[in-house]
Order: C-alpha cells, then structure tokens, then sequence
C-alpha cells in the first residue's frame, strides 16, 4: 500500500469501518510512514473533539442583563413610551425559552455538520472501494450483460433487491456486479462499462443509514448519489462529471 491509497481510508480507519484485510495492510503502511501516521493521528484527534464538543448553553447574569437591555431598547424602538417591564415570570420565561432556542439551534447546527461529515465520509468510502475494485482485480464476483442474470445473482445474498439495468444502447453497458461495503453495511455493487472506464454504483438501504452526498470529486475521481424506492445509490467513476450525470439520469429513469 502507498500514501495515496491510504489517504483514501484514513477516514473510513478513523471511523473502524474497514474489513480486516485492509485494516491490516493500512496499519502496516502507518507503522512504516510517519507522514501517513501523522496524519492518521490528525484525522481520529478531529474526530475526537467533534465529538466531545457538544455544545451546552448557559446564560449567564451578564448575558441575562444584556437581554433585558436589548428587549427594552427594541420595545422604545417601536415606539413605546417607557421600557418594557414584564412580571418577573415572564422574564424568566422570556430566558428559559431565549436559551433553548439557542441550544436547538447550536444542536442543529451539530447535528447538520455531523451529518454532512458522514455524507462525505461516505463518498471517500466509495472512493476507497471503487480503485480497491480496480486494483485488486476483484471488479465483479458476476460477469454478465444480461441483467436477469444479474439481478437474480444477488437474490440471498442482500436483504433488499437493486434494480439493474443495461444501458449499452448509450454507451453504458452492464458488465456484472459483486458484493461490497458501504457505511458498515453489506452493498451492491454494479458494474458498467464507458469505453476503457469502469462505472461502479453501489446500492444500500435507506433505513436509518446517513445518505450520499448528491455530488463529490476527488483525485480525478466523480461521484453523483441519490435516494430512490427506500434505497441510496452512489455511482462512482473517473469519466467525466457529464458522461456520469447522463448515466445517472438515464438509470434512474429506466429503474423507476
């Protein structure tokens, strides 16, 4: 293993969700490349902080004072004649609800970045899959251009059914399809052609699992994902983002 395929499964290292295989291999790798290390160490330090910095809020007497003096000055603002003077129990009132709102919105904030860091820990997941697949001569544990060869291979194997389809009539035909990995979940992989390049679109259930990001390029490689019939696709490959938004397009609408 070199330094450019392990920074394509730092993240997904980080998070333990490589099998033992390459687990093994990228810890290998670390313990003979400082650089690597170091930046292995980087990625779980991020992490750790992202989670253990959950924010809490806790108005304190001077922040309390500030409100009251901000609420007063927006009352003469609207023309009043004298500053706002709420009974006791409505300022507290007024603080209680002031401080939850910021805490939900600091949540949704937390929540929001935590759950577009997953979606892109994801597509870096199937970035990592996708030249694993091309390097390690294991593209298809099924090799067909008939789909209802294909299809039923999977039958068994995977608690959902994906759609297959072969595209060959625009220059995107079917060639098989295996079993892969995608955010701790057993996927499908299909597998199309485009000239010399390789088409993977790994396919997984939505059931509770963090979608793919709609977009995502790195290293000359292009992802495009999208949620259909309860299920998440991620088409993964190094043609160009044109080429894969009209494979992308023309999939969904022959499997809907």
């Amino acid at each position: 293993m070199n330094c450019d395929e392990s920074k394509l499964l730092l993240d997904a290292y980080a998070d333990g969700e490589l099998d033992l295989v390459r687990h093994i291999e990228l810890e290998a790798h670390l313990k003979a490349c400082p650089a690597c290390m170091r930046r292995s160490e980087e990625i779980g330090a991020r992490r750790t902080r992202i989670r253990d910095a959950l924010p809490r809020f806790s108005a304190s007497q001077q922040l309390r004072e500030k409100i009251h003096a901000s609420l007063r000055a927006e009352a003469q603002k609207a023309g009043r004649q004298r500053p706002a003077r709420f009974p006791v129990e409505w300022r507290g009132w007024n603080l209680v609800g002031l401080a939850a709102s910021v805490t939900v919105a600091l949540l949704a904030g937390y929540s929001w970045g935590g759950h577009r860091a997953r979606s892109a820990s994801v597509a870096e997941e199937a970035f990592a899959e996708h030249v694993r697949s091309l390097q390690a001569s294991h593209l298809m544990d099924v090799i067909s251009t008939d789909r209802h060869t294909v299809k039923p291979w999977f039958s068994g194997k995977l608690d959902f059914s994906p759609p297959v389809v072969d595209l060959a009539d625009i220059g995107f035909p079917l060639a098989g399809g295996r079993l892969d990995q995608i955010d701790g979940r057993t996927a499908a992989a299909l597998v199309f052609r485009r000239r010399l390049h390789s088409i993977n679109v790994f396919v997984w259930p939505a059931d509770g699992a963090v979608p793919p990001p709609p977009g995502a390029s790195k290293n000359g490689f292009n992802a495009l994902g999208w949620t259909q019939s309860g299920l998440y696709f991620l088409a993964v490959s190094e043609i160009p983002t044109t080429d894969l938004e009209q494979f992308v397009g023309e999939f969904k609408k022959r499997t809907q």
